[in-house]
Protein backbone atom coordinates (compact mmCIF):
# COMPACT_ATOMS: atom_id res chain seq x y z
CA UNK A 1 0.00 0.00 0.00
CA UNK A 2 1.11 3.47 -0.77
CA UNK A 3 1.14 6.32 1.69
CA UNK A 4 -1.84 7.84 -0.16
CA UNK A 5 -3.90 4.62 0.28
CA UNK A 6 -3.03 4.37 3.96
CA UNK A 7 -4.02 7.99 4.55
CA UNK A 8 -7.30 7.47 2.66
CA UNK A 9 -8.05 4.33 4.71
CA UNK A 10 -7.27 6.13 7.98
CA UNK A 11 -9.61 9.00 7.03
CA UNK A 12 -12.42 6.52 6.23
CA UNK A 13 -11.97 4.71 9.54
CA UNK A 14 -11.96 8.03 11.42
CA UNK A 15 -15.18 9.09 9.65
CA UNK A 16 -16.88 5.79 10.49
CA UNK A 17 -15.86 6.18 14.14
CA UNK A 18 -17.23 9.75 14.25
CA UNK A 19 -20.55 8.65 12.72
CA UNK A 20 -20.89 5.89 15.32
CA UNK A 21 -20.01 8.26 18.17
CA UNK A 22 -22.52 10.91 17.04
CA UNK A 23 -25.22 8.31 16.47
CA UNK A 24 -24.79 7.15 20.07
CA UNK A 25 -24.81 10.70 21.43
CA UNK A 26 -27.94 11.69 19.57
CA UNK A 27 -30.05 8.96 21.20
CA UNK A 28 -32.56 10.56 23.56
CA UNK A 29 -33.82 9.01 26.79
CA UNK A 30 -37.33 9.03 25.36
CA UNK A 31 -36.66 7.46 21.97
CA UNK A 32 -38.40 4.35 20.76
CA UNK A 33 -37.21 1.18 22.43
CA UNK A 34 -38.36 -2.39 22.21
CA UNK A 35 -39.70 -2.01 25.74
CA UNK A 36 -41.91 1.05 25.25
CA UNK A 37 -43.59 1.22 21.85
CA UNK A 38 -44.47 4.86 21.28
CA UNK A 39 -47.47 6.51 19.61
CA UNK A 40 -49.55 3.60 20.96
CA UNK A 41 -52.65 4.01 23.12
CA UNK A 42 -51.92 1.76 26.12
CA UNK A 43 -55.17 0.86 27.90
CA UNK A 44 -54.86 -0.01 31.59
CA UNK A 45 -56.01 -3.59 32.27
CA UNK A 46 -54.77 -4.15 35.80
CA UNK A 47 -53.45 -2.30 38.87
CA UNK A 48 -51.56 -4.42 41.41
CA UNK A 49 -53.34 -7.60 40.31
CA UNK A 50 -56.82 -6.29 41.17
CA UNK A 51 -58.21 -5.48 37.72
CA UNK A 52 -59.85 -2.19 36.75
CA UNK A 53 -63.31 -0.77 36.13
CA UNK A 54 -63.94 -1.43 32.43
CA UNK A 55 -66.18 1.54 31.69
CA UNK A 56 -63.66 3.94 33.26
CA UNK A 57 -61.06 3.46 30.57
CA UNK A 58 -57.67 4.59 31.86
CA UNK A 59 -54.93 4.88 29.25
CA UNK A 60 -51.57 6.47 28.41
CA UNK A 61 -49.69 7.33 25.24
CA UNK A 62 -45.97 8.13 25.08
CA UNK A 63 -44.49 10.23 22.28
CA UNK A 64 -41.00 10.43 20.84
CA UNK A 65 -40.51 13.95 22.19
CA UNK A 66 -40.74 12.83 25.83
CA UNK A 67 -44.41 13.67 26.41
CA UNK A 68 -47.11 11.49 27.94
CA UNK A 69 -50.86 12.06 27.58
CA UNK A 70 -53.79 10.02 28.77
CA UNK A 71 -56.84 9.61 30.91
CA UNK A 72 -57.21 8.30 34.43
CA UNK A 73 -60.75 7.18 33.62
CA UNK A 74 -62.38 10.54 34.37
CA UNK A 75 -59.73 13.24 34.03
CA UNK A 76 -57.22 13.76 31.25
CA UNK A 77 -53.54 14.28 32.04
CA UNK A 78 -50.32 15.22 30.29
CA UNK A 79 -46.73 15.76 31.22
CA UNK A 80 -43.22 14.65 30.51
CA UNK A 81 -41.32 11.41 30.88
CA UNK A 82 -37.84 9.99 30.51
CA UNK A 83 -36.90 6.44 29.72
CA UNK A 84 -33.42 5.19 30.42
CA UNK A 85 -32.31 1.57 30.77
CA UNK A 86 -35.97 0.45 30.78
CA UNK A 87 -36.70 2.70 33.78
CA UNK A 88 -39.58 5.11 33.27
CA UNK A 89 -39.81 8.39 35.17
CA UNK A 90 -43.06 10.35 34.63
CA UNK A 91 -43.90 13.83 35.75
CA UNK A 92 -44.80 16.25 36.80
CA UNK A 93 -48.30 15.73 35.40
CA UNK A 94 -51.02 18.30 34.78
CA UNK A 95 -54.59 17.03 35.05
CA UNK A 96 -58.14 18.26 34.66
CA UNK A 97 -60.23 18.24 37.85
CA UNK A 98 -63.67 16.94 36.94
CA UNK A 99 -65.92 15.32 39.53
CA UNK A 100 -65.88 11.53 39.22
CA UNK A 101 -67.77 8.62 40.75
CA UNK A 102 -65.99 7.44 43.90
CA UNK A 103 -64.87 4.09 42.44
CA UNK A 104 -63.52 5.78 39.29
CA UNK A 105 -61.82 8.45 41.37
CA UNK A 106 -60.14 5.75 43.47
CA UNK A 107 -58.90 3.90 40.38
CA UNK A 108 -57.66 7.13 38.81
CA UNK A 109 -55.80 8.06 41.99
CA UNK A 110 -54.06 4.65 42.12
CA UNK A 111 -53.16 4.85 38.43
CA UNK A 112 -51.67 8.35 38.59
CA UNK A 113 -49.92 7.57 41.87
CA UNK A 114 -48.31 4.50 40.29
CA UNK A 115 -47.23 6.53 37.23
CA UNK A 116 -45.50 8.94 39.60
CA UNK A 117 -43.14 6.18 40.78
CA UNK A 118 -39.93 5.05 39.13
CA UNK A 119 -41.11 2.09 37.06
CA UNK A 120 -39.36 -0.76 35.30
CA UNK A 121 -40.90 -1.21 31.86
CA UNK A 122 -41.15 -4.32 29.71
CA UNK A 123 -43.34 -5.71 26.97
CA UNK A 124 -44.44 -9.32 26.70
CA UNK A 125 -46.92 -10.92 24.28
CA UNK A 126 -48.25 -7.51 23.20
CA UNK A 127 -48.79 -6.30 26.78
CA UNK A 128 -46.96 -3.48 28.53
CA UNK A 129 -45.90 -4.04 32.14
CA UNK A 130 -44.76 -1.30 34.53
CA UNK A 131 -43.50 -2.36 37.93
CA UNK A 132 -41.94 -0.55 40.83
CA UNK A 133 -42.13 0.19 44.53
CA UNK A 134 -44.15 -2.96 45.14
CA UNK A 135 -46.87 -2.04 42.63
CA UNK A 136 -47.62 -2.97 39.05
CA UNK A 137 -49.58 -1.78 36.04
CA UNK A 138 -50.51 -3.91 33.04
CA UNK A 139 -51.65 -2.41 29.73
CA UNK A 140 -52.90 -3.71 26.39
CA UNK A 141 -53.29 -1.88 23.10
CA UNK A 142 -56.59 -0.84 21.66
Amino acid sequence: MTKKHITSLAVRIALICLVLIFAGCSASKSTLTADLPLQTKWVLEDIDGTGVIDFAQSWAMFTEDGRVTGSGGCNRFNGSYTLENNTLEVGPLASTRMACAEAVDSQEFKFLQALGQSLNVRTENGLLFMEGNGGSLRFSTQ
